[in-house]
């Protein structure tokens, strides 16, 4: 299936982006986003189409990117994003804790 990964390079780094449950969108539409939801999204995933970018904070137009979603996997906690291109001195910034939570953006079906 396009987008989904049996497992990652060696050094790709898996970020845990989303778990299933109820979110709540930024227009304040509550969701709720089942186990099959979070496999769903992974198998849709095809980043030939749009590659999804990592990003700083909410910016309007997921600009400069910072690394890129080259794939999607589901794990037992939820769905992991397989971060690839990453710029490093961007990377030491998240090691280093100045980025302490991950967000996920979704596009409806």
């Amino acid at each position: 299936m396009a987008g989904m990964q049996q497992a990652a390079p060696a050094a790709a780094k898996a970020l845990h982006i989303f778990m299933p449950g109820r979110h709540v969108s930024t227009a304040g539409e509550a969701i709720e986003f089942s186990d099959a939801d979070i496999a769903a999204t992974a198998a849709a995933y095809d980043p030939k189409i749009h590659k999804a970018p990592i990003v700083k904070g909410h910016p309007a137009t997921d600009a400069p990117a910072q690394g890129w979603a080259s794939g999607l996997v589901v794990r037992p906690r939820g769905l992991y994003a397989i971060a690839s291109k990453v710029d490093p001195a961007f990377a030491e910034e998240v090691n280093a804790g100045r980025w302490g939570t991950v967000s996920a953006k979704f596009y409806r079906p």
